[in-house]
């Protein structure tokens, strides 16, 4: 393995180490081990385990990147062509709600991205700023635009914000409570059937709250 292949090994093993179990259940010796590499090998790319957890996250946020800025031209399209028709404001917000839960249920690279992401999202860390300002801020304000666009309310005001707030956790919410839902459909993960039927219902849910026809 070479040295950029260790590297990019490294930062893989630490996003789904920290996400199983934080910052502070992790040591350097763990992650060389799961990494198959050695301590040594941490300092040399990254000085230290702080460092790593800084590089995991800024990784997080280079994989993401694409993804986002094609959720924002989404967001930008229904602005420009819907404009005030519900219909084609609903048809747009499908399709941005069917970007969205592709991104966390079909894509494999995601699955141990998203637990080091609700970890930071929940209990943030000291480089919280690291993921909040190129990722979830961006994404937050364009949902909140969205929001009051089509609601036609004030995006500046407090409840506009945590209208947009209850719409993305009509979306996250597949992978917060993913353990129970798997359980309570009979399966051990999610797959296509699955992924249709939580892709249609949270279609329904979003349109609905957004006052826009779901038929």
């Amino acid at each position: 393995m070479d040295s950029e292949d260790t590297r990019t090994n490294l930062l893989n093993t630490a996003i789904l180490l920290f996400g199983r179990h934080g910052y502070d259940g992790v040591t350097t010796r763990r992650l060389a081990e799961a990494a198959d590499a050695n301590v040594a090998s941490i300092k040399y790319h990254f000085g230290n385990k702080d460092a790593l957890y800084r590089g995991a996250i800024d990784h997080v946020v280079e994989t993401l990147q694409p993804r986002l800025e094609m959720l924002l031209d989404l967001v930008g399209q229904a602005r420009q062509i819907a404009r005030n028709d519900p219909e084609r404001q609903a048809l747009l917000v499908s399709q941005l709600v069917e970007v969205a839960l592709n991104t966390f249920l079909r894509t494999p690279e995601m699955r141990p991205i998203v637990p080091f992401m609700l970890r930071e999202l929940f209990v943030p860390g000291p480089h919280f700023d690291r993921l909040y300002q190129p990722l979830s801020r961006r994404l937050h304000e364009s949902l909140t635009e969205l929001v009051a666009w089509i609601l036609q309310l004030d995006p500046r005001a407090p409840a506009t914000i945590v209208r947009a707030q209850a719409l993305i956790g009509q979306l996250v919410v597949y992978q917060i409570g993913r353990a129970i839902l798997q359980r309570r459909l009979g399966v051990e993960d999610y797959g296509e059937a699955e992924i249709e039927l939580i892709r249609a219902q949270a279609t329904h849910s979003v349109l609905m709250s957004l006052g826009l026809p779901s038929d």
